[in-house]
C-alpha cells in the first residue's frame, strides 16, 4: 500500500508540473497581461509618421563558409527600408575557407556601407560577433544570421522601439515558414506556441530571451560574450541585469527555415539546450526572485522546467506503468500509450505530404523532447560548444 501511495504521489507531481509548464504558465501570463501589460513607446518613424532622425545601425553578420548564401543575405540587407546614411553592414568571417570573403569584397567594392572583417582562425560565432561589435560605429547593433531573410521594414520597426529609454534589446518575430513535411508541421506548432509565450512575456516586461537570427541591442549595453554561449541566451540576460527591458517586436518579420531531417532537428535542439542551460546558469543573479521576480519566474517556467520535461515524462510513464500493472490509473497509462503510438505513426509518415495533425503534433512534441534530453545529457557531461561546422546542405542550419 505504501508503494502504491508513493506511485500516486509521483504521478500527481509529474502531471501537475507538466500541466503548469505547458499550459498553466501561459494561462497565467495571459491573465496577468490584461492587468499589468506594459506598452512600448515607439518613435513612429517606422510607420511613416514624423521625420525624427533614426539611430545609426550596424548590421553584424557572422559567417563561416557561407558562399552559397552570403550574396543573398547582403542583398537582403541592402534592400532594408532604412536610410542609407544611417546604417553599415559588417560581415565577420570566422575563418572561412571558401569564396565567402571574395563575395563580400565584391559587394564592398560597390557599396561603401559593407565591410569585411576576416578572422584567420576559428573564433566561433560569439567570438566574431564580439570582434564586429568593437569595430561597429552604430548606436544600435543588429545581429542577424546569414540564412535569415528580413522583410524590408523589419530593421526600421526594431529600431523604433529604442525611442523608449527602458528598451535595451528588441528581437524580431521569427517565422519558420510552412514546410510540407511532418517535422516542419510538428515544430511549426511548437514554434507558434513559443512565439506566443515570448510575446506575453514581452508585454509584461519579463522577457529574457530572443531569436539570435535577428536581434537589435543598444551598443552601450553589449557585453562581450563567452565563446561557449549564444547571443540569443546571454545578451537578453545581460540587458535585463543592467536594468533594461527586452521586447519582441511582432511586426518585424524575419524568415528562417526548419531543419529538414530528424537528425538535423535533434542536433539543432540539443545544441540550443546545452548552450542556453549553461548560459542561463552563468548569470545566477537573474534568477534572484527578489531582484528580478518576473524574469526569474519566467526563466524557470519557460526554460528550465521545459528542458526538464523529458525526465518528467519518463517519471510519469514509469509510475503510471507500475500503477497500471496493479490495476490502477489504467486510463492515464492508455492515454500516454496512445499519444506515443501516434508519435510513432508520425515518425513513420515523415515523408508524407499529407501528415495529419493528430500524428504530426505528438511526433513534433516527442522530437523536441528527445532534443531536450540530448541537450541535457551534454550539460551533465560538461560539454561546451564553441564553434561548429556550417553545412550547406538543406538538412540543418548549424551556424547559429
Amino acid at each position: 500500500m505504501v508503494r502504491l501511495n508513493w506511485e500516486r504521489e509521483m504521478l500527481l507531481g509529474a502531471v501537475l508540473i507538466l500541466a503548469y509548464t505547458w499550459v498553466g504558465y501561459a494561462a497565467i501570463l495571459w491573465l496577468l497581461r490584461a492587468f499589468f501589460g506594459r506598452a512600448v513607446v515607439r518613435d513612429g518613424a517606422a510607420d511613416g509618421a514624423g521625420a525624427a532622425e533614426k539611430p545609426f545601425v550596424s548590421i553584424i553578420v557572422p559567417a563561416h563558409n557561407e558562399e552559397e548564401r552570403i550574396a543573398a543575405k547582403l542583398q537582403n540587407c541592402l534592400e532594408l527600408d532604412y536610410p542609407r546614411d544611417r546604417m553599415e553592414i559588417l560581415v565577420a568571417s570566422d575563418g572561412s575557407t571558401d569564396r565567402t570573403e571574395a563575395i563580400v569584397e565584391k559587394f564592398a567594392a560597390r557599396d561603401v556601407r559593407i565591410r569585411l572583417l576576416p578572422c584567420a582562425g576559428r573564433m566561433g560565432k560569439s567570438g566574431v560577433q564580439n570582434l564586429a561589435a568593437l569595430e561597429a560605429k552604430g548606436q544600435i547593433l543588429f545581429l542577424t544570421d546569414a540564412e535569415a531573410c528580413a522583410q524590408p521594414d523589419a530593421l526600421a520597426l526594431l529600431a523604433s522601439n529604442f525611442a523608449d529609454p527602458e528598451v535595451g534589446l528588441a528581437t524580431a518575430a521569427l517565422y519558420l515558414g510552412e514546410p510540407s513535411n511532418a517535422i516542419g508541421k510538428g515544430q511549426g506548432l511548437y514554434w507558434r506556441y513559443e512565439l506566443f509565450l515570448r510575446q506575453l512575456e514581452s508585454d509584461l516586461g519579463t522577457l529574457a530571451t530572443s531569436s539570435g537570427t535577428a536581434l537589435a541591442i543598444r551598443r552601450e549595453l553589449f557585453i562581450p560574450m563567452e565563446a561557449c554561449y549564444g547571443d540569443d541566451c546571454v545578451l537578453p540576460l545581460d540587458v535585463r541585469l543592467q536594468g533594461y527591458r527586452v521586447i519582441q517586436e511582432p511586426r518585424a518579420i524575419v524568415f528562417d527555415a526548419f531543419p529538414h531531417t530528424i537528425d538535423g532537428e535533434l542536433r539543432a535542439r540539443a545544441r540550443m539546450v546545452a548552450r542556453n542551460w549553461t548560459g542561463t546558469l552563468s548569470r545566477p543573479a537573474i534568477l534572484n526572485p527578489l531582484r528580478f521576480p518576473g524574469t526569474a519566474w519566467g526563466l524557470v517556467s519557460h526554460k528550465l522546467l521545459r528542458w526538464l520535461t523529458p525526465f518528467l515524462l519518463l517519471v510519469l510513464f514509469l509510475a503510471s506503468t507500475f500503477s497500471f500493472l496493479h490495476g490502477r490509473y489504467a486510463f492515464l497509462w492508455l492515454l500516454q500509450a496512445g499519444f506515443y503510438a501516434s508519435a510513432v505513426v508520425g515518425w513513420l509518415r515523415t515523408r508524407s505530404q499529407h501528415q495529419a495533425w493528430i500524428f504530426a503534433l505528438p511526433f513534433g512534441f516527442c522530437l523536441a523532447n528527445v532534443g531536450f534530453l540530448l541537450g541535457m545529457i551534454r550539460v551533465l557531461r560538461g560539454q561546451r560548444i564553441v564553434s561548429y561546422a556550417n553545412q550547406s546542405s538543406a538538412d540543418t542550419i548549424m551556424y547559429r
